[in-house]
């Protein structure tokens, strides 16, 4: 009898403290979409605790939802990013313990930015910026 009072009791502190364990912590979920409402996948999620700079991360699945568990009370901000899209920066928000905070993201499309480069080799021609004549070197490759 004795035994079987001590295996309850070592079963009520184990699963009892992991229990209280586990509502200590808080944790982020929500769906990334786009202007349409449509599910953003494979977004990056960073939740950023402001108190002690420590970083959780998550990605986005084909539904657009996330979530962060295990998170500790304090305040955070949550930064998102996905190909094509605006990244998105959360305000300050303060995350209680055992809370699960429901954070929606929708994301503009991004501004695209084309870069062109253009490579001439060593030869470089010359525009006058005053008239219309313009100067360089002909070779005898382009004359024949």
């Amino acid at each position: 009898m004795r035994k079987h009072l001590f295996q309850l009791f070592v079963y009520v502190c184990v699963f009892g403290g992991a229990a209280m364990a586990l509502g200590q912590n808080a944790r982020f979920s929500g769906q990334v979409t786009d202007q349409q409402n449509a599910a953003i996948p494979n977004a990056n999620i960073r939740a950023i605790n402001q108190d002690s700079h420590s970083v959780s991360e998550s990605k986005s699945n084909g539904e657009g939802s996330y979530t962060i568990p295990f998170l500790p009370a304090g305040h955070y901000k949550i930064e998102v990013q996905a190909s094509g899209f605006s990244p998105s920066m959360s305000e300050d928000i303060s995350l209680n313990v055992g809370q699960a905070f429901i954070y929606n993201i929708q994301l503009t499309i991004g501004s695209t930015q084309s870069t062109v480069s253009v490579n001439a080799g060593s030869e470089v021609t010359q525009v006058n910026t005053e008239n219309a004549e313009v100067g360089g070197t002909i070779t005898g490759k382009e004359v024949s």
